[in-house]
């Protein structure tokens, strides 16, 4: 925790209905009382603008997609421990942070050379840019990586406009990709990160439940 403040980064698929989730989790908490402040990457930044303009052209390595998303989190995390100083929310809700980079960077390396990388491999380039960015980065409390069907994940992602810093959405065997890698980590850090499938319908029983989690994760931290 950043002082009293309880951070939450959220990742997944695209098309999984993560920032809704995360928007309907912010509610809950504001109506049990808590302050609640969200905070998006890629932001409006130079870098981040610069990130999205040229880490999603399609001709792109996936090295330097993944090092220029990165280089935004870096530079976002400035403004992240900003308003936790300032504002001191009980709660900082982060949509898409450094694991979001490192997962779509492998993604796509093994969607272009068709080959995964080692468990072991991946998880060691995380534990490098965690320590590389260990005064830098607002490390969270939890990670919550939001799943969701196919099915529903295609239908979501039909209803958006394919525009060119979109185009990966509608890569469904690069999704696939990025879903095995959250899988990693997860099976890696089960005490760090969670879960969840938000299907059709599941709104708010999942919002409920997560601001439920949230709040007593909290409280043990505090008194913990």
């Amino acid at each position: 925790m950043l002082g009293s403040s309880f951070v939450v980064a959220w990742e997944g698929v695209d098309g999984s209905g993560k920032t809704t989730l995360m928007n309907a989790v912010v509610n809950r908490l504001a109506e049990k009382g808590h302050g609640v402040e969200t905070y998006k990457t890629p932001s409006n930044s130079p870098t981040g603008i610069f990130a999205v303009q040229h880490g999603n052209r399609p001709d792109t390595d996936p090295l330097t997609r993944m090092l220029l998303f990165l280089a935004n989190t870096s530079d976002d995390s400035t403004a992240i421990k900003k308003i936790i100083e300032e504002k001191k929310p009980d709660y900082m809700m982060i949509d898409r942070y450094s694991l979001c980079s490192v997962v779509y960077g492998f993604a796509l390396w093994s969607r272009r050379y068709g080959r995964k990388v080692e468990d072991k491999l991946f998880t060691r380039f995380i534990e490098i840019v965690e320590m590389l960015g260990d005064n830098i980065f607002a490390k969270p409390d939890l990670t919550v990586v939001v799943e969701v069907d196919e099915e529903t994940r295609r239908r979501r992602t039909a209803q958006k406009t394919a525009t060119s810093d979109r185009v990966l959405e509608f890569d469904e065997e690069l999704q696939k990709l990025v879903s095995q890698y959250y899988d990693i980590y997860l099976t890696w850090r089960p005490r760090e990160a969670v879960k969840v499938f938000n299907g059709d319908s599941m709104l708010e029983e999942l919002a409920n439940m997560l601001a439920e989690k949230l709040v007593s994760l909290r409280e043990a931290r505090l008194h913990g």
